[in-house]
């Protein structure tokens, strides 16, 4: 018995051992990135019940697929995008088989974020856009539906510039090397990791990639912060309200993020 004690007692401290080392590595060295971001880009908990013990916080991180060239304006697309099959084996995927979608693995891999910058511009420029033509329209006939179509466009031009995610995908790859050259000089820039899978469309012979979600979707907030956000609830979707908080955000050696600080904004 106490053989398998020991053991069992060798194994766990092992385990947290190689824990340890790895948050040790994450931290060692100059942050791969470093930004402040917002309740836009990290969203609390559903429930309260989620954050109510003594275990912290954690915010989810909220990305988003820029809209499509010439496309209608929409605040958050499918997070699908196109790309050739060259494209696809460069990315590591096996396409020897188009058809087999539904058995065909997923594959993690560098995706590379741009933070409130020229993206974030141009769906405001749309958002903008698409609030003035449903005026226009209205201008020239006014009815129940043209009315409603003002008033949901100016309200998609406000969530835009206040409260919608300004973290937009750009592109990934299967090596981080070649993206830490290629964005080294831009700040507002983040590489991480995450799954992506392609599918093959047969009615058009396309082929596309589903970006699955992040391998780190959420950010552990640190016990000494917790009580800004702790009588915060959810905001609903359809707000329009400037964030409530910031917190800036280290991404280590890892790719693995850490909170470095959480302000409380006042409105």
């Amino acid at each position: 018995m106490k053989k398998y004690l020991i053991i069992g007692l060798t194994i766990l401290l092992g385990t947290n051992l190689v824990v340890l080392g790895g948050v040790a590595y994450n931290r060692m060295g100059t942050p791969t990135a470093q930004l402040t971001l917002t309740e836009r880009e990290l969203s609390l908990p559903y429930t309260r019940g989620e954050y109510q013990e003594n275990s912290g916080i954690s915010l989810s991180i909220n990305w988003r697929i820029p809209s499509k060239e010439g496309a209608d304006y929409l605040p958050y697309n499918a997070r699908t995008i196109d790309i050739s099959k060259e494209e696809l084996s460069t990315l590591g995927f096996d396409l020897d088989n188009n058809e087999d979608n539904y058995w065909r693995e997923s594959k993690e891999l560098y995706w590379v974020f741009e933070f409130d910058g020229d993206l974030h511009k141009a769906e405001i420029a749309k958002a903008e856009a698409h609030y003035q033509k449903a005026v226009a329209a209205f201008n020239e006939q006014a009815d129940d539906t043209t009315k409603r179509r003002k008033k949901e466009s100016k309200a998609s031009l406000a969530r835009e510039k206040n409260s919608n995610s300004r973290l937009f995908f750009i592109k990934a790859s299967a090596d981080y090397d070649s993206l830490a050259r290629e964005y080294a000089k831009q700040s507002n820039i983040l590489i991480v990791a995450g799954l992506a899978k392609p599918y093959y469309n047969s009615s058009d012979k396309s082929y596309h990639l589903r970006l699955q979600h992040l391998s780190v979707r959420n950010i552990m907030i640190p016990l000494e912060y917790t009580d800004i956000l702790s009588t915060l609830a959810r905001p609903d979707g359809r707000d329009a309200n400037p964030p409530r908080y910031s917190v800036t955000v280290s991404w280590g050696n890892r790719l693995e993020p850490r909170v470095v600080d959480l302000v409380e904004l006042k409105g």
